[in-house]
């Protein structure tokens, strides 16, 4: 059974900050991200692009590799964990605020990190895995609400089966003259198999925090729609989601 929708608009408030401490909060980002990755600080850093709307911070240095996204345009991944037969998850982190007015004129509108799976120093990196948390922002219309009505938030969406179907090599394709068409393969139903490589999971926003069974307050939009409250909320949801994905990645194992 799916969920109800969210609200348009929602109870939480909107996380906003000064650009001083926006400064602040992306020296203290590489301390958190260096320690959980256990990398060596001199060879990552966490930049950030202030433009004339918003701010866009991710990773760059010396231990980042280029990928390309699942969505186009390229991407720093830093190296997540080692896994087994030489493979690495890799991470993909960026994070964005936008410029409003006012005292504290920046508005927090979304964290993401993203896992990719592949070898040192080779640019075939499949896109795993995404774990988003969406703001309260103006996302549609001019009210504030959560992204996505209805979906978790924060929350994961699966990416490698379309990063598979996207890598997966062109089959051979005989000259015309040599084309025999069987028409009781063309006929056949497609399998199970085939349906399920072509079903679009990355579509799905699974949530990360939804403690259903708790009782569910008056007004309010779901247990499984949360925006941050501040920065050290945020800042320790990114903490001990990469010390989590560690954590479960070291339970993967290439089979034979």
């Amino acid at each position: 059974m799916a969920r109800p929708a969210s609200q348009s608009l929602s109870p939480q408030p909107e996380l906003r900050a000064t650009k001083g401490a926006l400064d602040q909060r992306w020296i203290e980002l590489k301390g958190l991200i260096v320690a959980a990755l256990e990398l060596d600080p001199r060879q990552l850093r966490v930049d950030a692009d202030y433009q004339s709307d918003r701010v866009w911070a991710g990773l760059r240095g010396a231990a980042c590799e280029r990928v390309t996204r699942d969505q186009g345009g390229a991407s720093w991944v830093a190296p997540l964990c080692e896994m087994p037969s030489n493979l690495f998850a890799w991470l993909g982190w960026q994070e964005a605020w936008e410029l409003t007015t006012g005292q504290r004129p920046y508005r927090f509108k979304n964290m993401g990190l993203t896992v990719y799976l592949g070898k040192r120093h080779e640019a075939i990196k499949p896109q795993f895995l995404r774990l988003e948390w969406p703001g309260i922002t103006k996302w549609e219309g001019p009210e504030v609400s959560f992204q996505s009505p209805g979906a978790g938030h924060p929350h994961w969406q699966i990416d490698l089966m379309r990063s598979l179907a996207q890598d997966h090599p062109a089959d051979f394709q005989p000259e015309p003259v040599e084309i025999v068409e069987d028409f009781e393969t063309a006929l056949q139903e497609p399998t199970v198999d085939d349906l399920v490589r072509r079903l679009s999971v990355e579509r799905m926003h699974l949530a990360s925090a939804a403690p259903w069974w708790l009782p569910t307050p008056s007004g309010d939009v779901g247990r499984h729609m949360n925006a941050p409250s501040d920065l050290l909320a945020l800042s320790r949801w990114l903490n001990h989601s990469l010390l989590y994905l560690r954590q479960e990645l070291a339970r993967c194992v290439v089979h034979a």
